[in-house]
């Protein structure tokens, strides 16, 4: 299949397409199906079936692909995704939400003396938050292996600056 034509229109969805034994999607596509079907990127602009197709790394040569968040940044007119990756924050981008850059990190917590795991999010600032501009912030949550359980995890931002 050739790339799409410009009047084609997608809604990308990025999650790792890993499954332990494929029963934690049972209830979205077993015998009464709860999700429509769709389709996953595969070596350029093919398309597989979503459960059980094939799929591409869209980053293959990243250094990290933990939890992945990403967001348009009308600023900068490109998508950021912004990597949560155990003890570690990344970034890359990508002009048209498949092709990235190796991702740079952001913050590294392997220095803090309780190496928190966290889980990150990108909020812009203007009146929609699900778009980036110049400066918006990274959420973060920082759940502590001292012990303290999620009544230790606490809620972070960063404010990040494009230019």
């Amino acid at each position: 299949m050739s790339k799409p034509s410009r009047s084609a229109r997608y809604f990308y969805i990025y999650f790792k397409d890993w499954l332990a034994n494929g029963s934690t999607l049972e209830a979205a596509f077993g015998g009464r199906p709860h999700a429509a079907a769709f389709q996953k990127y595969y070596n350029g602009w093919n398309l597989e079936q979503g459960l059980g197709g094939y799929s591409t790394d869209l980053n293959p040569a990243a250094g990290y692909s933990g939890e992945a968040e990403v967001a348009y940044n009308a600023v900068l007119n490109r998508y950021q995704m912004i990597i949560g990756e155990g003890v570690l924050i990344a970034y890359s981008e990508s002009p048209d939400g498949m092709n990235w850059s190796i991702p740079s990190v952001i913050y590294d917590f392997q220095n803090d003396p309780d190496q928190p795991s966290v889980y990150v999010a990108p909020v812009g600032m203007g009146d929609d938050p699900r778009i980036l501009g110049a400066p918006f912030y990274i959420y973060y949550t920082r759940y502590p292996t001292t012990g303290a359980g999620w009544t230790g995890a606490t809620v972070k931002r960063f404010t990040i600056a494009c230019q």
